[in-house]
Parts: structure tokens; sequence; C-alpha cells
């Protein structure tokens, strides 16, 4: 077979281009750091770390959710937690007002100091992210929380959806919460209302124990039926006198003996006659809601008034302890939740940065280049182009006109 000057050229340079191609192609792969540039190098690899890459894309993007996430939770605990304080600084003030030694100088005075709490509540009722949406709002952030209405009442403005954030598949937490739910629909005191029907003695009457009286109305209270709130107090001469407290059914809840004068306490309820032989009838005033601006407003108002009663005073004030102990109430709930999901939060932090490590594990595994082994393997390659060159080189300088 005749070997021609063509044919040596033609494949010394396919060889010298496949030497050319593997050297490029490992140092390709030293350079991106895997044994896999392109799909073809390894299909089924390939395949297994565009999932791997897919996830962890994904994880990133759960990752920034949650920071957010978490930075509006952070905004609604300080918020809360500097309402509770403000609730705090009130509760110690209607403790004070409470001392009958105080003028009524100092009654205003301290009215005065609860107006300032009011509008301080008000604002951080009224908190704003770092976006300067309305936390408490519901998803109508960019309406006001709290506002006075034309009556000088405190009324809520946003709504009552809550909005979430998707921290994984499937898995979405609240991060924030209503100020309807928190603020707006809490329980105010409750009370009832007495008067003598029958007999001539004078009545007096309150609730004595707040707690056995809301207990008494949580287990009575029939928000169906309003005749069957009414109950009956009978009092009865004797020695001593007795008395009996029945259901609008006749049913005896409460009995015993008293003195005139002497108080009758009937779970939380206390009635005072001035003389036996007397009925009373008593109805539970319905349970109603408030915010606490309101209540505390209503307060003020009476503190400032002069010609207010003893038993006026005495019921506004704890009208308005009330309700702050009611609003402490679902604050410190809403703070717990705010924990709750800040924890959950951390649990699935914690849980993808385990996860990004274990795809990276597994993709260097499938993908991973050995460094020095790469490295030998780029010398053979470029002394693979050397040797090809040298040959070349050699091949060209064969002719039968160099011998003669």
């Amino acid at each position: 077979m005749r070997v021609t000057n063509h044919t040596m050229y033609t494949q010394t340079a396919q060889s010298l281009l496949k030497a050319n191609e593997r050297y490029l192609k490992i140092n390709e792969k030293i350079a991106e750091e895997s044994n896999i540039v392109r799909p073809s190098d390894d299909p089924n690899g390939a395949g297994q770390v565009l999932n791997y890459q897919a996830e962890n894309a994904l994880n990133d993007q759960y990752e920034k959710t949650m920071t957010l996430a978490k930075n509006a939770l952070d905004y609604e605990e300080v918020s809360l937690e500097s309402l509770n304080t403000s609730m705090d600084s009130a509760n110690v003030l209607l403790i004070q007002a409470q001392n009958s030694a105080y003028s009524t100088a100092d009654l205003s005075s301290i009215a005065d100091e609860l107006s300032l709490i009011v509008e301080s509540m008000a604002d951080l009722m009224n908190s704003k992210d770092a976006g300067g949406n309305y936390i408490f709002s519901g998803s109508d952030s960019s309406s006001p929380t709290m506002s006075l209405n034309g009556s000088g009442e405190y009324v809520y403005g946003g709504n009552e959806t809550q909005n979430k954030a998707q921290i994984a598949d499937g898995v979405s937490i609240p991060v924030n919460d209503t100020g309807k739910k928190i603020f707006q629909d809490v329980w105010t005191r409750n009370t009832f209302s007495a008067s003598v029907t029958a007999g001539g003695a004078t009545l007096t009457s309150l609730v004595d124990d707040q707690d056995a009286y809301n207990r008494f109305v949580d287990e009575n209270y029939d928000a169906i039926t309003p005749a069957n709130n009414t109950y009956t107090l009978t009092s009865t001469v004797g020695t001593p006198n007795s008395y009996s407290f029945t259901d609008a059914s006749g049913n005896v809840v409460d009995s015993g003996t008293y003195q005139d004068g002497n108080e009758i306490n009937v779970n939380g309820m206390s009635f005072s006659l001035d003389s036996a032989g007397a009925t009373v009838s008593v109805t539970l005033d319905t349970p109603t809601r408030d915010n606490v601006l309101n209540e505390l407003n209503d307060t003020i108002s009476v503190l400032q008034d002069p010609n207010a009663t003893d038993a006026e005073r005495t019921a506004a004030l704890r009208n308005a302890t009330e309700s702050i102990e009611n609003t402490q109430e679902t604050v410190g709930t809403a703070i717990s939740e705010v924990g709750s999901r800040k924890n959950t939060i951390s649990s699935r932090e914690s849980y993808i940065a385990s996860k990004e490590i274990s795809n990276e594990l597994a993709m260097n595994e499938i993908a991973g280049i050995d460094v020095s082994e790469a490295a030998t393997e780029l010398q053979s390659a470029n002394s693979a182009i050397s040797a090809t060159q040298s040959l070349f080189t050699r091949l060209a300088n064969l002719s039968l006109f160099n011998s003669l």
C-alpha cells in the first residue's frame, strides 16, 4: 500500500486534533470544578445533578421568604411587648385612682396620664413594618388598624385575613395577627342589673368577685332565650333572715341566711338589703366586646368629671381594669403564637441548611473532580500533544530528496 504525504498529514492532523480536544475537556473540567461539564459527559449523572440544583434553588427561595417572615414576626413581637408594657403602666394608675384619699384634682391628673398612655397604645396598635404597611390590619395593610370615628370612639379599620408565607412545599405560616382578634374583639367586664320588685327594701348591688361572676356568666348566659337570663332573689323575714336565688324556671341556684344590712353573696354578685321581705329581679347583662382604648377613654371621662359618684368611679375603674386584663390575655396569646412561628422557621432553616450540605455532597459524589488526578491527566494530554507535534515534524521531513 502506498502511503502518500496527504495520508500522513491527514492522520497526524486528526491525532493532534483529538489530543487537543482531550486537553481542552480536561482543562474545562478543572476550571468548572466538575466532572460533568455538559450532559453528554454523563447523561444519568447530569440529570441527578440538575435535580439537586433545582432543589437547592427552591430552598434558597424559601430561605429568602423565611427571612422576610421572621422580620415581620419580629416587628409584631416588639409592638405587642411594648403594648403590654403600656397596659401595665395604665394598670398602676388605675390602682392609684382607687385610693379614696385622692382628691378630684388628683384623679384629674391621673386621667391626664392615662390619656397619654391611650395615645401611645393606639400608636402601637397602628405599628408599621419597614415597608410602611400596618402590621395588625390583616391583608388590608394600607388601612390604619385603629382610628377614631365621628363619635370619638376607636374602631378597627383592617380585615380579618392573615398574611401567610410559604416556607416549604405545602407548608405556610401566618406572619401577622389581626387587630380584630387581638384588640377589638376583647370581652368587656360582665355586669348585671338588679331592682326591687316587691317589698320596701333599699337595694345596693354590685359584682363583688369578678372571676366568680365571669364563670357564672360563661356557664349560664343564654344568648338564644333572653328570658333565661333573669333570676330572682327572694329574702324572707326570720331569725335569722333567709334568702333564695332562683333561675327563670324556679330552680334554686343558691340559698342561705343573712342579717339585715349584711351582704348576700351569690356567684360573685353582692346584694345588700336594709330590710328583709323583699323580692329582687336580677338580669345578667349581655356580654359585649370592645377595645381597651374605648374602655380606658370612658374611665378617663368619669375620672375627669367632678360630679361623678363614688359608685360611678368604682364601676369605671373596674371596667378599665377588666378590659386591660382581657386584652393582656389576647396579647399574651399572640406573643406566644409569634414565638411558636419563629421556632418553626428556625427549625425549617436548620433543615434546609442540612439538606443543602447533603445535596452538595451528593453532587460531589456524582460530578466531583479529583484535582490531583485531573492535573495528572492534563499533563498526560499535554504530553500527547507534544508527541504528536514532534511526530508530525519528523514525518514532514521524510522525503526521497532528503536522502539524495
